[in-house]
């Protein structure tokens, strides 16, 4: 049980870590205007599919990790469960705002970029399956040893 609760909080720490990194590189390479819909927080093409990207192959490497410590496939089931449950839950304020454009104007500091972004419904509503996807889908890559 204690394998199976750490290779959860670990998996979960390693996705949050990859997420940050690869969102924050994303962000400094593409530039503000690469990021954004011109004169709008509302994001481009080009980060929507990074953010389904970085969503999925995060999602395996914290199923593989929590795989890896448990060496159990239940807890790679309620770890995609928490995942889906707790993504949903952050995104639902997002998914009930306006989403009319708001505008933008020069550089944005990543941190102003992060909370006025403006991310369409339903990719909101995708993350999640995608991220409880990815966890499960990592989770069954790892062997496990025989019982």
């Amino acid at each position: 049980m204690l394998k199976s609760i750490a290779g959860i909080i670990v998996g979960y720490i390693v996705m949050a870590i990859f997420a940050f990194g690869t969102f924050t590189a994303a962000y400094l390479g593409l530039g503000v205007d690469r990021v954004f819909e011109p004169d709008t927080y509302v994001v481009s093409t080009i980060w929507i599919a990074l953010m389904i990207a970085i969503t999925v192959i995060g999602g395996i490497l914290g199923g593989l990790v929590c795989a890896a410590i448990s060496k159990s496939r239940t807890a790679g089931l309620v770890f995609a469960v928490i995942v889906f449950v707790l993504s949903f839950a952050v995104n639902l304020s997002n998914i009930m705002k306006d989403h009319t454009p708001v505008a933008r104007s020069g550089d944005v500091p990543n941190l102003q970029a992060m909370s006025m972004a403006q991310t369409p419904a339903w990719l909101l509503i995708l993350n999640p399956i995608l991220a409880g996807a990815g966890v499960l889908l990592g989770s069954r890559m790892k062997k496990l040893p025989a019982a």
